[in-house]
């Protein structure tokens, strides 16, 4: 079951990889000032000004779809908050790769070795950041939840692995072109998951075949809400929407 997530993960990771989805994947938006009309935003290198129907918070990233109407006016739209996870996972000192995982969890001791190394990195963190990541997963693993950074080349995922109750399983991942996608698994069959962007979601559907071992569900469900949260959040984040 570890290994079906793990594959779902190792699958959707590639969608950031594939140049052909550049064009279609959200964009990085950070919030520099607040100004008289709106705000001052860093898109890629570029800086403009917005308008915003709600408060934004200064500083903060955003992950948006961004579009040039006719007029040649940048329309901006799907504002969703970065979690800010993301930015405290780069410097996190527990980080694995997708095969390691893969090995790791074969072990019916998992989740005490995960404990222990967890306690040891806590006692030798070297940053503030990196303390209180491993702290609350540590507390996460207490709530049965398993939170752990996987490394991508030179981007980091959260995943996080929520134990079996029953016939469910529930997974949620935070990448940074993609947002969440959180996902279930029923009965070993049914697998359900969702996403924060309609665009990601018809990505999904056009190449659920690319999933190994998608010939055994049953069913497969993708399906859009921009209102997800990941399994075990540390901040709170919540879903805007913004105007040029």
């Amino acid at each position: 079951m570890i290994n079906r997530i793990l594959n779902i993960t190792k699958i959707v990771k590639n969608f950031e990889q594939q140049t052909n989805y550049n064009n279609t994947l959200p964009l990085l938006l950070q919030i520099l000032d607040k100004t008289k009309n709106g705000y001052k935003l860093k898109l890629g290198n570029n800086i403009i000004e917005a308008r915003s129907a709600k408060e934004l918070q200064v500083g903060r990233n955003y992950l948006a779809t961004i579009k040039e109407n006719k007029n040649g006016e940048i329309i901006i739209s799907n504002l969703v908050n970065r979690p800010k996870i993301l930015e405290v996972i780069k410097d996190s000192t527990l980080k694995f790769e997708i095969n390691e995982l893969k090995e790791l969890f074969k072990d019916s001791k998992f989740m005490q070795n995960l404990s222990e190394n967890l306690e040891q990195k806590i006692s030798l963190a070297n940053s503030k950041d990196d303390f209180l990541f491993l702290t609350h997963s540590l507390i996460a693993l207490n709530k049965k939840i398993i939170n752990l950074v996987i490394k991508d080349k030179n981007k980091e995922i959260l995943l996080q692995i929520k134990k079996r109750k029953k016939d469910k399983i529930e997974f949620s991942a935070v990448f940074n072109n993609l947002g969440i996608i959180n996902g279930s698994i029923y009965t070993n069959q049914i697998l359900i998951i969702k996403t924060q962007f309609n665009h990601i979601k018809k990505i999904l559907e056009s190449n659920i075949k690319k999933l190994e071992g998608h010939e055994n569900f049953d069913e497969i469900h993708i399906l859009y809400d921009e209102d997800m949260e990941i399994l075990f959040d540390l901040y709170g984040d919540n879903i805007l929407d913004i105007e040029i």
